[in-house]
């Protein structure tokens, strides 16, 4: 059997999707595949994407399995049954393990910097003229994890590729507001149980000096209910962590805005980030993705 798995501590919609998909694509070609994953599902992941037909698989991993890995390519972060010697694929869209992996697996390395993995997921299904057997639900998948790794198109990382691969599932589903029925269940879903959803969305990893170990971001279509929880905010973050910051990216401003309360951190985000700190709030001119912020602070 071929295992396609994600990351250990949580799964955005990025790596459910691409493992659904992929697994889906392998079946098509006729070969036995499973998606799997023990980690949590974030938010990102809505009820309605949750309750679709397509999910991942009940399966009890086995001693012979080969293993695709998605939307990871450090293998710290590995889903925990993952054997590296049993990997056969990596696709990811987060650089830094590009050469690791290419000595392992020659051309079945496929990381490279753009928007989605789903986009390289999609594009893998075209390379395998499979696209027209795509399943509607995993067109869905895909499609929300490429409005929520690219913002909706407004992040920087935003390449023609993912937008083209977009326009070519909206034509599977046939719904031209999928966007605004997305964000609109991703923001009641941060209302309804925001404690959750932050901690879901939580990276603790101390990857630079000039970042807190602890980062959290979430995506809204409005700020203004996270800015008047903002103590809660604290309170959530400073449990886990001294040192801690959060990067609200919302989307009706086309800005990401920063929190973060640790007076030192502060001076180090905002020659990083080049803006300042009104209080515990930062405003950035732009959106911008944890993964950009921590790819800037490693370059400095």
């Amino acid at each position: 059997m071929i295992v396609v798995t994600s990351g250990s501590k949580y799964m955005d919609i990025d790596a459910y999707a691409c493992s659904i998909a992929y697994a889906q694509l392998l079946n098509l070609l006729g070969i036995n595949a499973k998606a799997v994953s023990t980690a949590n599902l974030n938010n990102s992941i809505t009820k309605s994407l949750r309750n679709l037909n397509t999910k991942l698989d009940n399966y009890q991993i086995k001693e012979d399995d080969k293993y695709v890995v998605v939307d990871v390519s450090n293998p710290d972060f590995f889903d925990k049954f993952v054997k590296q010697e049993n990997i056969i694929k990596v696709i990811d869209h987060h650089v830094g393990f590009e050469q690791y992996w290419n000595d392992k697996i020659m051309d079945n390395a496929n990381i490279e910097f753009i928007g989605a993995a789903a986009t390289l997921v999609f594009e893998e299904y075209e390379k395998n003229n499979m696209q027209d057997k795509m399943n509607i639900d995993v067109a869905k998948l895909l499609m929300a994890a490429i409005l929520d790794n690219t913002l909706n198109f407004t992040a920087t990382v935003t390449s023609n590729r993912d937008k083209r691969a977009y326009k070519k599932m909206q034509e599977i589903v046939g719904c031209k507001d999928f966007d605004k029925l997305y964000f609109n269940e991703c923001q009641l879903q941060i209302e309804e149980n925001l404690e959750d959803t932050i901690k879901n969305d939580t990276k603790t990893e101390k990857v630079s000096e000039n970042l807190p170990r602890v980062f959290a971001q979430l995506t809204v279509w409005n700020k203004d209910f996270l800015l008047v929880n903002i103590y809660k905010i604290k309170q959530i973050l400073g449990d886990i962590d001294d040192e801690w910051m959060l990067n609200i990216i919302c989307l009706q401003d086309k800005r990401s805005y920063i929190i973060a309360d640790n007076k030192n951190m502060q001076v180090k985000l905002q020659y990083l980030l080049e803006s300042q700190f009104d209080n515990l709030i930062m405003p950035l001119e732009s959106v911008m993705l944890r993964k950009e912020i921590i790819r800037k602070a490693k370059s400095i």
